[in-house]
């Protein structure tokens, strides 16, 4: 059974061997319809073949460290601290973990490493290409406005709850450029931390993070999964001294957009949602709020259009080396996955938004600007390794 409920949301990166378990509307008030029991799925998780290789580089990148920062790396493996990450600068919105810029080089190094074994090559190289963009974006003179995550302060402010938006008001300028003591955007501003003890049998969690980026990779012996995955962008498109050209989000904005121009007028007219969005909705804070499904059922569409859902979906599944996993459950489900959007189908203005929404697979891509991007990868089931439980409340009025 579902429910209407109102919120003014506002814009602020065969067997299976699978089974894998914010956006801000525009602040006049809709209705969103919530679902008010999740659906029952069995938290399968993925084979994670990379496990040993990961375990040994962390407890190699915590050996480099001071006691007083392996107390900030490393915390406990529970609900709330596995969700204090968010799309904001560090510096604003804390995270778990020890900052980049407070390491020396060899360190740095090292805890690159990490990410580089934890991630595919692809999500690798996104992963430093929106570290990049963060520094592009702290030389630029958008970034002395504030941070770039969203809209600061008054009725614009952050997305609903949780640890996603900023400090009440803020709105302040940007510190002191790249990496700087104090400032917020650059390489130096992201974190990595390990919640639990990495280990190659017993559960924990990796998450790196900074602006626009939180990823979660969790590990239990043998398995893994690779959700929430958040990654954003301003700008979005941009050119380094070098002339060289960088749009790290690019293979995810342009699979959306391929996929909702693929559909007849009479499918985006089932697509299109009520409500406004100008971010992602189930985003930071919001473990578990997940909506009632909306839009048009992929089993309606072409043959083109099923495999143009299946190439956006690989745009995020790519970044994460059990993606093959992934997609071969998401496939399997796409039946009874269903595509929504809002705004227009450019996919590149502000309020633009494409959801993808499945028994597991979760995505959203959302246009908080035309050269600002935000998106979300969840997996309905096993967020976090499914080792806690998020359910929706039954009411939610913001």
């Amino acid at each position: 059974m579902n429910k209407l409920i109102v919120l003014p949301l506002c814009a602020f990166v065969g067997t299976l061997s699978l089974g894998f378990i914010v956006a801000s509307v525009s602040c006049a008030q809709q209705t969103v319809p919530q679902q008010t029991k999740p659906v029952a799925l069995a938290p399968v998780l993925a084979a994670a073949k990379n496990t040993d290789s990961v375990v040994d580089a962390a407890n190699a990148f915590l050996a480099t460290l001071s006691k007083e920062q392996q107390g900030t790396a490393q915390v406990e493996l529970k609900a709330g601290l596995a969700a204090k990450w968010s799309n904001f600068p560090a510096a604003v919105v804390p995270r778990n973990g020890v900052f980049f810029r407070n390491l020396n080089a060899a360190q740095v190094a090292v805890a690159l490493k990490v990410a580089k074994l934890a991630l595919s090559e692809e999500g690798f190289k996104r992963f430093q290409e929106i570290r990049a963009t963060d520094d592009a974006f702290g030389k630029s003179d958008e970034a002395k406005r504030g941070p770039g995550g969203g809209r600061g302060g008054g009725p614009n402010g952050g997305p609903p709850g949780g640890f996603g938006g900023p400090p009440n008001g803020f709105g302040g300028p940007g510190g002191g450029g790249p990496g700087a003591p104090g400032g917020l955007f650059g390489t130096g501003n992201y974190i990595i931390a390990f919640l639990g003890t990495p280990s190659k049998t017993t559960p924990w969690l990796l998450q790196l993070g900074g602006h626009h980026l939180a990823f979660n990779i969790y590990y239990k012996g043998t398995e893994g999964t690779s959700t929430p995955y958040f990654v954003g962008a301003q700008p979005n498109v941009w050119k380094d001294d070098a002339g060289v050209t960088h749009a790290p989000l690019a293979p995810m904005r342009d699979g959306v957009h391929e996929l909702v121009n693929s559909l007849t007028v009479a499918q985006l007219k089932t697509a299109k949602l009520d409500a406004n969005f100008s971010d992602v909705y189930v985003g930071p804070g919001r473990d578990g709020q997940f909506p009632a499904q909306q839009g048009v059922a992929v089993s309606e569409l072409s043959d083109k259009s099923k495999q143009l859902v299946k190439q956006a979906i690989a745009a995020w599944t790519g970044d994460s080396v059990q993606g093959a996993e992934y997609r071969k459950l998401y496939d399997a489900e796409l039946d009874k996955t269903k595509v929504a959007y809002s705004g227009s189908t450019n996919i590149s203005d502000e309020g633009d938004y494409v959801r993808i929404d499945g028994p597991h697979v979760w995505i959203e891509f959302a246009c908080q600007a035309s050269n600002h991007y935000h998106t979300i990868w969840r997996d309905r089931k096993t967020d976090y390794g499914a080792e806690f439980s998020f359910e929706a409340p039954k009411n939610e009025i913001f």
